[in-house]
């Protein structure tokens, strides 16, 4: 009998447990943890998505930047090529004026100026002055030097000494062109063409940027030879070089 009331017990106990088990299998999750859960796994997705966004628009940025700097390239560039025309515009403009005003007046001196024996000077000075007005630079260096060496007593010499260094100049040989023009200046003191060789070499010394140099040179000018054409070139380059705080 007890046996048997054993075994009841023992039975129910299971039949209990087995309830709660189910009972407890059958628990639906907590609707405020679920909903937390959603919460963060959604906010994740939406952090994700802003970082991606913020990348994004920081490759927008470093490429917009680049755009810019290489756009400022090319309109610096582009300018520095539109000035770089100008300047040569007025340079062969400035050569043309020159050689022509020189030439007229050189070869219409009286020929009894001319030293015995210099003879053929002339010509070959205005051979030298048509290479240099048709651009041939080489050929104007070499005529210029030729006649300078067979007809050093010349009265056109230092002329001649002049535009060997335009020809420098033009060709932007800046020392060479301030080594002719002070042999001008040194060798040939009462030359009418001082003025004009003192302007090139302050033009000279100014292209390598030796400002100080260049306003000497200029003031100098404009202190022994204040009412000569160069002169008044002399002044517009100092304003020029004052505006560029030089």
């Amino acid at each position: 009998m007890h046996t048997v009331t054993a075994l009841r017990n023992t039975l129910l106990l299971c039949v209990a447990m087995a309830a709660s088990g189910c009972s407890l299998l059958n628990t639906q999750p907590d609707p405020a943890l679920v909903k937390a859960t959603e919460l963060d796994a959604r906010t994740g997705v939406l952090e994700k998505r802003a970082e991606a966004m913020l990348e994004l628009q920081r490759q927008i940025d470093a490429l917009d930047k680049q755009v810019r700097d290489l756009r400022g390239q090319l309109e610096q560039a582009t300018h520095d090529r539109e000035v770089a025309r100008a300047q040569s515009r007025d340079l062969y403009a400035d050569l043309e004026k020159r050689t022509a005003a020189l030439e007229s007046r050189a070869l219409a001196a009286p020929v009894a100026a001319a030293a015995p024996g210099a003879g053929n000077d002339r010509d070959a000075y205005s051979a030298a002055l048509e290479r240099l007005k048709g651009r041939d630079y080489a050929g104007a260096e070499k005529a210029f030097v030729d006649m300078i060496a067979k007809y050093p007593d010349s009265p056109i010499a230092d002329n001649a000494k002049y535009w060997l260094g335009e020809t420098y100049y033009v060709e932007k040989r800046y020392p060479d062109a301030l080594g002719a023009f002070q042999r001008v200046i040194k060798e040939h003191p009462d030359s009418r063409k001082v003025p004009d060789a003192l302007l090139k070499a302050g033009y000279s010394v100014y292209e390598e940027k030796r400002y100080k140099e260049s306003r000497d040179y200029l003031n100098r000018l404009l202190k022994n030879y204040p009412d000569s054409n160069a002169a008044t070139e002399a002044r517009e380059r100092l304003r020029h070089m004052s505006s560029e705080g030089h």
